[in-house]
């Protein structure tokens, strides 16, 4: 498909964007340094040695976890076959499969909702409330999980998962299509620990928001492209 190879082109060009970014901010810092005072230079022998130490932490800081587990959730989704019914003709058995699927959704949202609105809910706050409750903290785990529970009763019943090699490689198959998005990944949680260890941001406004942004801008934008491709 025509507008897949426009996606590639992008991704390409967010690579290495961020690889010429990270170049450039090593010199640039280290120019800016030596003429505004706070900045840090990365080729001075205290960035460098910060370089070499922060390595890992800098890819560590990112959510992997999150992000596995929602790449899961996607593979899942579209090996069991249920975003194809969404675009054409769909069959007695994959209409028996959507209908077991919908009560299995349902069944447990009304669990959830038991466990959330009973006297004295062991997943809300010890003040009762939504806020800085078990189910607010785990909210976003749970909808991926319950993603992968749909995934699992459609693909069962619709017959896509015969055994549990098909089960393995529904959860596991996204990750061929999204591998070259860790390289991406890598590099930009490298260019995103610099520019916080250099102190470039605050010259250029708020640090926090301007940080949220390019975080957004340099991790999600690319996952959402991988993932379009793989759809």
């Amino acid at each position: 498909m025509k507008y897949k190879d426009y996606i590639r082109r992008i991704l390409q060009c967010y690579f290495w964007g961020i690889v010429a970014a990270l170049f450039l901010l090593l010199f640039a810092s280290w120019v800016v340094s030596i003429y505004v005072e706070g900045v840090e230079g990365l080729l001075t022998p205290r960035g460098i040695r910060w370089m070499c130490v922060n390595i890992i932490p800098n890819f560590a800081k990112v959510h992997l976890a999150k992000m596995v587990l929602g790449l899961m959730a996607m593979s899942v989704l579209r090996e069991s076959g249920i975003i194809a019914t969404m675009r054409g003709h769909i069959s007695m058995k994959q209409k028996r499969a959507l209908q077991i699927t919908g009560i299995t959704v349902l069944i447990a949202l009304c669990l959830f909702s038991l466990l959330l609105f009973l006297p004295n809910a062991i997943l809300l706050s010890a003040f009762g409330t939504f806020q800085n409750s078990a189910f607010s903290k785990g909210l976003d785990g749970l909808i991926m999980c319950l993603v992968i529970l749909i995934g699992n009763v459609y693909g069962y019943t619709s017959g896509r998962f015969l055994t549990m090699s098909d089960i393995v490689r529904g959860h596991v198959s996204i990750f061929s299509t999204l591998a070259n998005f860790f390289v991406i990944l890598f590099f930009a949680s490298q260019l995103i620990g610099c520019i916080e260890f250099t102190g470039i941001l605050p010259l250029l406004g708020d640090q926090g928001t301007a940080l949220y942004w390019l975080r957004g801008l340099l991790y999600n934008v690319p996952l959402l492209l991988y993932i379009l491709l793989a759809l």
